[in-house]
């Protein structure tokens, strides 16, 4: 028995890679994980490189706008599109919005303007640049937001609150159909009325439907009752302080106005266009000049 484990001992050591062969041999699951590991490291990787690129390209865009208008701070631009820089092979851009707050417009006051240009034709160094200029685009699209001071400033109605009729809180739907609060020129006391908007062949239509209640006569103090206790006189004189038309051609974007609704206590107006070009500056409003106090300090 002795001799035996001797000899066995001693094969062993002649052969030391049979007892090496016995440990457990690596488990097929541990790789799995550190390839999906790396595969998530590596994604992770472009997917940051590639907002990166886009980030920049917005901010050149924001820049670019800014020092070419009026524009009393640069704009929101927002490219999509992901991944962003595979753009630069299909030489499409899916789109690029522009949000310009707080605008200088003659006639209107500071208003929002919203611009975006869909599916635009480009080449591969527009897509890092930014630098877009009559391209082909499939939809360019604007929309003016007027709040309650500049709606107020064209209505006379320095007072003005608008709401949605069918449902008055902050984040309400869009709609038609308003009710809107305010003094109009002449009267000492707020009336509330009944509002429709509209569109006719591109002008914009504030049109009064009814008043629901206002005061009995234009002095100061004057009682506020409800419309049916309201002369004839004095109901005709509230619904024209409220009617408003804003013609076409005074809309601070290109194109025809096609949609008008209230929402979120402003008035908006969408103008459209399909299969046309377009350029970057398209997509600002026309400014007027900034005031002194409009301008940034610095």
């Amino acid at each position: 028995m002795a001799r035996a484990h001797r000899c066995a001992i001693m094969f062993f050591m002649a052969n030391p890679q049979i007892s090496a062969d016995t440990s457990p041999a690596p488990r097929p699951r541990h790789r799995l994980w550190k390839v999906l590991a790396g595969l998530l490291v590596a994604s992770l990787a472009l997917t940051l490189t590639d907002s990166l690129i886009a980030a920049r390209t917005e901010a050149k865009i924001s820049q670019q706008l800014y020092e070419g208008s009026h524009l009393p701070k640069p704009p929101e631009v927002m490219l999509a599109g992901f991944p962003y820089v595979t753009q630069a092979l299909t030489k499409e851009l899916e789109a690029v919005t522009v949000t310009a707050k707080d605008v200088p417009i003659a006639g209107f006051g500071d208003v929002t303007v919203h611009s975006s240009a869909q599916y635009v034709d480009v080449n591969a160094s527009q897509i890092f640049t930014g630098d877009i200029h009559d391209a082909p685009a499939r939809k360019v699209f604007h929309r003016l937001q007027l709040g309650v001071v500049p709606l107020g400033k064209l209505m006379g109605i320095p007072d003005l609150d608008v709401s949605n009729k069918a449902d008055i809180s902050p984040r309400g739907g869009w709609e038609t159909e308003a009710i809107f609060r305010g003094t109009p020129k002449g009267f000492r006391a707020p009336a509330i009325v009944e509002m429709k908007v509209r569109i006719k062949r591109g002008d914009v239509y504030l049109r009064p439907v009814t008043v629901i209640e206002g005061p009995v006569n234009k002095k100061e103090g004057a009682e506020i009752v409800p419309a049916d206790q309201l002369d004839e006189a004095t109901t005709a004189a509230l619904m024209d302080g409220f009617r408003l038309k804003i013609e076409k051609d005074s809309i601070p974007f290109p194109g025809i106005p096609m949609r008008v609704y209230v929402g979120g206590g402003s008035v908006f107006i969408e103008a459209e266009d399909y299969y046309t070009t377009v350029s970057i500056g398209d997509l600002t409003p026309p400014t007027r000049p900034l005031t002194e106090e409009q301008r940034p300090s610095l």
